[in-house]
């Protein structure tokens, strides 16, 4: 359980390499053996990556059935089948009811790890069949200095990136190495700057223009919305005065315009209305509707 990009994924595969690693008792995961290399490389016949299928936004009866069939074979190369549930909120009702047998009396060298950063829209029976394991928003420093492990950037420009990832990780690692991520964020940060100034029509624009991005790619999506929530945050800590905390550097100057004129109490309301719309659409609340909602509730410079 964490949120997304934060490192979820990464520790689901160790652990699929440690209770299949063929290294020594305290070396595991080994990362040199057949077993890791195969399960790193995503070629191992035992791990398996259940997500939603094309078009679709939640895991199905049928995948689940699949799954069921799968685990009643022995492991066909390494010690365990393991089954890695990339998002478990997606389970639909029915696979949801479907695999509790399964969770509750897993079969001999089967290990199912799901994951979620929405734990609220998962069953209470399932979670009550798991082993909880949180994962939290890292530490900048430590970001950075990863960062500076995989690329070959100076500390500076590794610390303004890890100050943006807000504890995820994985986004700063994918942003570092793919100049596209930075460019949509930019674009993301502008949005949320201008659209304070739109009119109504403007806003209702935006919001359908976000909802069929939802339809399409909702990580996209959720990563707008996140995106604004820091944009909110940098507000506030510069409307106290804490101008050396401000993440967002680039958008200093928006930043700046609007600390004049909103105030501390509009900020707080308009990060909680961001995190509850975020809320309403992983439980496939209309999108459209609540975006709408989002907008309307946003501040007006009169």
């Amino acid at each position: 359980v964490g949120p997304s990009q934060v490192g979820k994924m990464t520790l689901a595969m160790n652990l699929a390499c440690v209770v299949n690693c063929l290294g020594s008792q305290f070396s595991r995961p080994c990362g040199e053996c057949t077993q890791c290399y195969r399960i790193f490389a995503g070629q191992h016949s035992d791990i398996q990556i259940i997500e939603t299928e094309a078009g679709s936004r939640t895991i199905n009866l049928e995948q689940v059935r699949d799954i069921q069939h799968s685990a009643m074979f022995k492991p066909y190369e390494g010690k365990y089948r393991v089954f890695i549930f990339e998002e478990a909120s997606s389970l639909n009702d029915e696979a949801s009811n479907n695999i509790l047998k399964l969770l509750e009396e897993p079969p001999e060298s089967v290990l199912f790890i799901l994951l979620t950063s929405q734990w609220q829209s998962i069953l209470p029976t399932i979670i009550s069949r798991c082993q909880w394991i949180s994962i939290n928003n890292l530490a900048t420093s430590t970001i950075t200095q990863e960062i500076q492990r995989v690329f070959d950037i100076s500390a500076e420009e590794a610390e303004g990136m890890a100050r943006l990832s807000n504890g995820r990780i994985g986004w700063a690692l994918n942003a570092s190495g793919d100049p596209q991520i930075m460019k949509d964020y930019t674009a993301s940060l502008d949005r949320m700057s201008s659209i304070l100034d739109d009119n109504l029509e403007d806003k209702f624009a935006y919001a359908e223009e976000m909802a069929a991005l939802y339809l399409r790619d909702r990580n996209k999506a959720f990563e707008q919305l996140n995106t604004a929530v820091s944009w909110w945050r940098d507000l506030m800590v510069l409307k106290n005065g804490d101008r050396e905390f401000v993440s967002n550097m680039s958008a200093l100057d928006s930043l700046d315009y609007h600390a004049t004129w909103v105030s501390s109490s509009q900020m707080v309301e308009s990060i909680n209305m961001i995190l509850d719309t975020i809320d309403y659409m992983e439980a496939n609340v209309n999108p459209r509707l609540a975006l709408e909602c989002l907008m309307l509730s946003l501040p007006r410079r009169r």
